[in-house]
């Protein structure tokens, strides 16, 4: 029998008294000759270009509105020859685009490419294990070609259209389609390279190499490198954590190892690929500039906000050899790094999807040399301005196009007309395609980007010395720049070192004395050196006194030390005593960033001094302008109306990154305790109460807890440790107000018809109150409230859903399950099926959470038990939460969502 799940799917209609088989008058019978289809394409629509905000001089047009009953969402496009656009359904088929002239919308043409992916070939069959291969499937007689392929990227080039499929398992990988009988058809499938990856976070874009002789692919951190991968510009990638890492709240991400995301690249046949950057969380797209410079925009986990190791989206210059520092869970590396590279600009909270530059554009020079990055969660495109610096770059990001709802999923330039196209939709929301053009009286002759600096010319040289079969001479040859000044050419330089085997180089590396240069070696030799070398590499670093480096060799010398030990293991009690008798006297340090890592160190030497320093830090305040954040929402002191007054202060819930730092190193810690420090500690728990975050935040905060009791060696003791920080029990309360109705059991078309064009003379604190009353807030966060993350964060629900969007997604919860949020059907062996997510795997047991409106309760299915797991079809979000609102309160909750909790939308005045 089916447990947990189903038994609550009801559990609304229980809850707000209404009955879920009760059907209203306005869901009966359909008219004669009205099917449910044509109901649902009336309602089909678009945001009007009037409502869309675009940078002064250009002018945003609607070209195609999408009929997403019959051609579904479009998430990825690439122009053919003749300057027409392919476009993939996130679900489904490919498009072929004929754009109307400048000037004018009429006359656009759509055609569904009927290829046929059943009948394949695998030319590169040799090169795959032979489980990888999918089996041909039979033709079904009455369904002709299947067409659904889910592609996440397409490219033309060679002659071909290249399609990197995505939502096909045990297709999902690299295709080419070609024309073989000049019909302008695609008849002839090559299945290139399978790889195993699907989902928002498998396998994504496709772009051209500047020299136009090889592809590079872009790949998120839930796909695996290619089975038979030939090369890899960098060489031993891994974890690199001192202290254990803490793994999601939630389970995501559970087991995902380095290298996370990653870009690499193929020749056209797809014979040898070569892998290029790495460290990426979930980077979509990918852009060259003029000069052969290549930029992704990666995404957040935005579940971490609030914590010290959250880090928001980002435009990453994606270099050679490159290590951006994904790691899961807890275990995201700052951008400090020295084994790591930076960002050129953060740009916040979202979900980046498609990027491209502006050359071809008939734009001003400036925006032909931009970036432009797409973000789906907040409906923005961003122009990124970039700047030189030393062999890299800095940016500067201005909102070019935004709108509500506009989710954007990817943008091109159209040389032959010098547009630019978007295309708005995914996860089976309102898609449409878009052109922007400029109509401002700058000119828009086509514009040459600057020459690469002098650093960037070194750094790329440097680069060439990463390729297999380089030889000793690139030690030499890359020794000096471990010495630069400029980062980027230091990471080259000790890239292309790492490649040289260790023997060559150590004895030079144990010998250098500048301090930079010393520094970078010995970071290189702890990476790749024999562990035998530790003693000398410990001797090494012990040379450089912490206290006498400057500030930008501080984090580099205490990373060398970690690395030290987590390449090599820990060293003898006496030697971790002697290290960290050095080190004591400089914590705390002035900078809180240094002291983040070197509690860290200290505490995993073993200081008995480090606990009675950092437990007094607890009480002391970071400065919100250098490390808070803004966890989004609208700080609203008092809202009153009949439904009661709601007090929400963001300044009370803001956490404290630098004490939860300082906390999750203390977890660690065995030696240094008092009964007073314990009690300080764990008092520290109960003060965090407030604090609000992403939805792994309270769980983060739990887990730091429940491992820090696990080192409390005296029962008695933990007992009392534990009553004085255990939080409140979880529980589901009955919300805060009542509808007043009358609800009714709502459909989609009778929701909608409901709702004006606009709305308009809504009331927010009723629109507010019905989040709480319909349960969202159980399972959702918004802004600052809700913890839960059972389902999405809402807080951008504006920027990427239309009314009819969000009515479907809420009433119904089951036609898009995000792979993010999805369940599990899991069978025991015993007969017995259990529903849920699978967030944890310990000691031999899954943990199931089955019950969304108590995420923090686990069922635990031993896996020597489980007889098969599959996806569960059925969301985890029941329906007819919504059944006992009236239609005005439900317009007052849609635009309470619609304006992201603001008050001040004009759908309130």
């Amino acid at each position: 029998m089916f447990r947990t799940l189903l038994s609550f799917l009801v559990l609304p209609a229980v809850l707000f008294g209404q009955s879920p088989k009760k059907k209203s008058a306005a869901a009966g019978d359909e008219p004669p000759g009205v099917s449910s289809r044509a109901k649902m394409a009336a309602l089909v629509t678009a945001t009007d270009p009037s409502a869309i905000q675009v940078a002064a001089g250009f002018k945003v047009e609607l070209v195609y509105t999408v009929p997403k009953g019959d051609q579904g969402s479009w998430v990825a496009m690439a122009l053919d020859p003749k300057g027409r656009i392919l476009t993939s359904d996130q679900y489904g088929g490919i498009y072929r685009i004929t754009l109307p002239p400048l000037g004018t919308t009429a006359g656009t043409k759509v055609e569904h490419l009927a290829i046929d992916f059943t009948k394949f070939t695998l030319p590169n069959a040799p090169a795959v294990e032979p489980d990888a291969a999918p089996k041909k499937e039979k033709a079904k007689a009455d369904t002709g070609p299947r067409l659904e392929v889910g592609a996440h990227g397409l490219l033309y080039a060679f002659d071909s259209l290249y399609v990197m499929v995505n939502e096909q398992r045990g297709k999902t990988g690299l295709w080419r389609v070609r024309s073989t009988k000049g019909d302008d058809q695609f008849d002839q499938v090559e299945f290139l390279r399978p790889m195993n990856g699907s989902g928002e976070h498998g396998t994504h874009a496709l772009v051209l190499s500047p020299d136009g002789k090889s592809i590079y692919f872009a790949n998120g951190n839930h796909t695996d490198l290619p089975k038979a991968m030939e090369q890899a510009r960098m060489v031993a990638w891994g974890e690199d954590h001192l202290l254990p890492r803490m793994w999601d709240a939630r389970g995501h991400a559970r087991n995902k190892f380095a290298p996370g995301g990653y870009i690499a690249r193929t020749d056209p046949e797809g014979k040898s690929i070569e892998l290029f950057s790495i460290g990426f969380r979930n980077q979509y797209d990918m852009a060259f500039d003029q000069n052969g410079e290549l930029f992704t925009y990666d995404s957040d986990m935005e579940w971490d906000q609030g914590s010290p190791w959250y880090m928001p989206t980002r435009i990453n210059h994606a270099v050679d050899g490159g290590d951006f520092g994904w790691r899961s869970g807890a275990g995201r590396w700052p951008s400090y790094y020295a084994d790591s590279l930076g960002e050129v600009v953060n740009i916040g909270p979202g979900c980046p999807v498609g990027v491209t530059f502006g050359t071809g554009a008939r734009f001003p020079a400036k925006f032909q040399h931009a970036l432009f990055a797409a973000d789906w969660t907040f409906g923005t495109l961003y122009a990124i301005n970039l700047t030189p610096d030393g062999a890299t770059f800095r940016g500067e990001k201005t909102e070019f196009v935004s709108g509500k709802p506009l989710p954007f999923t990817d943008v091109i330039v159209n040389p032959n007309d010098g547009a630019m196209y978007f295309t708005v939709g995914g996860r089976r929301t309102q898609s449409a395609l878009y052109r922007v053009t400029y109509t401002g009286g700058e000119s828009t002759a086509p514009a040459k980007l600057p020459g690469p600096t002098e650093a960037a010319k070194l750094r790329r040289s440097l680069e060439t010395l990463h390729a297999e079969g380089t030889g000793p001479s690139a030690i030499d040859t890359a020794w000096p720049h471990l010495a630069s000044k400029d980062r980027s050419v230091r990471f080259a330089a000790r890239v292309a070192i790492e490649r040289q085997p260790a023997e060559k180089w150590a004895d030079r590396a144990l010998a250098e004395l500048q301090p930079q240069a010393s520094i970078e070696a010995l970071i290189a030799l702890a990476r790749v050196g024999d562990k035998s070398l530790q003693p000398k590499i410990i001797a090494a670093l012990g040379r450089l006194d912490f206290g006498a480096q400057p500030d930008e060799l501080r984090q580099p010398l205490l990373r060398a030390w970690q690395l030290a030990f987590t390449r090599m293991g820990k060293p003898t009690p006496e030697t971790c005593a002697a290290i960290a008798a050095k080190l004591d006297r400089h914590f705390p340090h002035a900078d809180p960033l240094v002291n983040r890592e070197l509690s860290a160190l200290l505490i995993y030497l073993g200081s008995t001094q480090v606990v009675g320093k950092i437990v007094p830090l607890l009480s002391v305040s970071e400065p919100p302008t250098v490390y808070g954040e803004d966890l989004g929402g609208a700080a609203v002191n008092a809202r009153n109306d009949s439904y009661g007054k709601v007090v929400n202060s963001v300044a009370d819930s803001r956490p404290d990154r630098q004490q939860i730092a300082y906390a999750y190193n203390l977890r660690n810690a065995t030696v240094g305790w008092t009964p007073k420090l314990r009690t300080e500690y764990f008092s520290w728990f109960s003060r965090t109460r407030t604090w609000k975050g992403g939805n792994s935040f309270g769980g983060f905060i739990q887990n730091i807890r429940t491992e820090s009791l696990a080192n409390v060696i005296d029962r008695t003791d933990r007992a009392a440790l534990d009553a004085l920080s255990k939080p409140a029990p979880a529980s589901f309360a009955a919300p805060a107000f009542t509808p007043k109705g009358p609800g009714r059991a709502y459909t989609v078309p009778d929701a909608m018809a409901a709702m004006p064009a606009k709305l308009t003379g809504r009331n927010f604190a009723r629109g507010q109150a019905m989040f709480s009353a319909a349960a969202c807030i159980v399972c959702h966060k918004f802004g600052n409230e809700g913890t839960s993350g059972v389902g999405p964060d809402l807080t951008g629900s504006g920027g990427r859903y239309s009314i009819r969007d969000l009515l479907e997604n809420i009433i119904e919860p089951s036609k898009v399950i995000s792979d993010q949020f999805g369940s599990e059907e899991i069978e025991r062996s015993d007969g017995d099926t259990i529903v849920g997510r699978v967030v944890g795997e310990e000691n031999g047991e899954l943990l199931v959470m089955a019950n969304p409106f108590a995420p923090d309760e686990k069922v635990k299915v031993k896996v020597s038990a489980v007889k098969s797991r599959k996806a569960f079809g059925t969301s985890m979000m029941p329906p007819g939460l919504i059944n006992s609102l009236s239609e005005d309160e439900l317009k007052d909750l849609l635009a309470y969502l619609l304006s992201s909790g603001n008050p001040a939308d004009p759908m309130f005045k």
